[in-house]
């Protein structure tokens, strides 16, 4: 064992079992989706190219610095191909701590589609630990313009879809978490998905309880979704305040 997996035993067992688990939710397909941690000395954990997530073990694990460069990668592992996109999302939120990129079905429908409907303020949950699910444009898939696409909306949400492409969630917690808030996302859509079958209007939250939960989070010390040294409310998020 090579003396960084010694050192990141935990880290590493965690991610290549959260990366098994998104395969087998049918979250990714073959070998799409990507995941990551950032360790506490900078470097990153970071899922290999080209292996099926249900398949990953600890050994499919690489390590790469910041900058995305190959620290540690057994018997010729590559990082995944789309790594510039979460060194630059680490970059630009440096309060995060893991990243999963993958294609769940409903909230990929949605990728493909002009509602603006994830944006609003619809379940509770998503609503505190979220935010508003924020589009960025189609962009050529593991390219650096795919990764500055991010720029516009990255302090202002724990989740972005990716038109045509897919989702990737952000969370200052475990790999474990952040695959929980995916699971969240893609719940949400599915009851919006529903809700749109029955041909029925979608009611959002209204902006006084959005701000009664705001209240809730600043009596507790809880975080706002979004980068926070930007955010300060959940209002702003959902109401442009």
């Amino acid at each position: 064992m090579h003396e960084l997996q010694r050192k990141y035993r935990d880290e590493i067992q965690e991610l290549a079992d959260v990366a098994a688990k998104l395969g087998r939710l049918g979250y990714v397909a073959s070998h799409g989706g990507n995941l990551s941690a950032k360790l506490g000395d900078g470097s990153i954990l970071i899922t290999p190219t080209k292996v099926p997530k249900e398949d990953m073990v600890f050994d499919d694990i690489v390590i790469v610095d910041a900058n995305g460069n190959t620290l540690f990668a057994a018997d010729g592992r590559k990082p995944t191909g789309e790594t510039p996109m979460h060194t630059h999302i680490y970059h630009l939120r440096p309060d995060l701590k893991s990243l999963i990129h993958a294609h769940p079905p409903i909230l990929t429908g949605f990728s493909l589609t002009d509602s603006n409907i994830l944006t609003r303020p619809i379940l509770p949950e998503p609503v505190l630990e979220l935010g508003p699910i924020l589009a960025i444009p189609y962009a050529e898939v593991v390219s650096m313009d795919l990764a500055k696409k991010f720029e516009s909306v990255v302090s202002f949400s724990n989740a972005w879809l990716m038109k045509n492409h897919g989702i990737t969630i952000g969370s200052a917690d475990t790999p474990k978490r952040t695959l929980g808030l995916l699971q969240m996302a893609e719940d949400m859509a599915d009851s919006i998905r529903t809700g749109m079958m029955m041909r029925e209007k979608i009611n959002e939250i209204p902006r006084e309880e959005v701000a009664k939960l705001e209240n809730v989070m600043i009596k507790r010390g809880l975080p706002f979704p979004g980068n926070p040294k930007i955010v300060k409310s959940l209002t702003s998020l959902y109401f442009g305040d």
